[in-house]
């Protein structure tokens, strides 16, 4: 094994030498008696090894600014105070997803409704039985409630 191999094996199977597969340890053993490098190596890796667990152990943390933090975040918010008109904001909690398409179906109808109610076609101004047209003002709201309709001819 060339020192090359055992810093590779060092970096994948850690510093201890004993959880390294029976092949590459009796190799590195071999290395490491006779190669004075390989040894400083091995000590570096245990030196960082022993470093990574005292400081993944020690009761004060590195993180303990940021853990402070996420606790204060995990409480739950004091209940928040509602202006003196807050009832269009109790409108922000109903869903409305499931009623969607007849609320656009009933805005629809309605905005069709008024369209045709302002520019739709006079129907009783073609009529010739329509006597409304050379009525006064006052006559024609008699004239349209007891005048048979257009299209049916039914009366009320």
């Amino acid at each position: 094994m060339t020192r090359a191999e055992f810093a590779r094996h060092l970096d994948v199977y850690g510093a201890r030498l004993s959880v390294w597969p029976d092949d590459a340890r009796a190799a590195a053993e071999a290395l490491l008696a006779i190669d004075p490098a390989a040894r400083g190596l091995l000590h570096e890796a245990q030196r960082l090894d022993r470093l990574i667990v005292r400081s993944l152990s020690s009761p004060k943390s590195v993180d303990a600014p940021a853990t402070r933090v996420l606790a204060r975040l995990g409480r739950e918010l004091p209940p928040q105070r509602r202006a003196w008109l807050s009832w269009p904001y109790a409108l922000l909690d109903v869903d409305l997803a499931p009623s969607r398409p007849r609320l656009a179906a009933l805005a629809g109808m309605a905005a069709l409704g008024l369209v045709l109610g302002l520019f739709g076609p006079d129907l009783a101004a073609r009529d010739s039985r329509a006597s409304a047209s050379s009525a006064g003002p006052t006559d024609i709201n008699l004239a349209a409630m007891f005048e048979p309709e257009p299209l049916t001819g039914v009366t009320p």
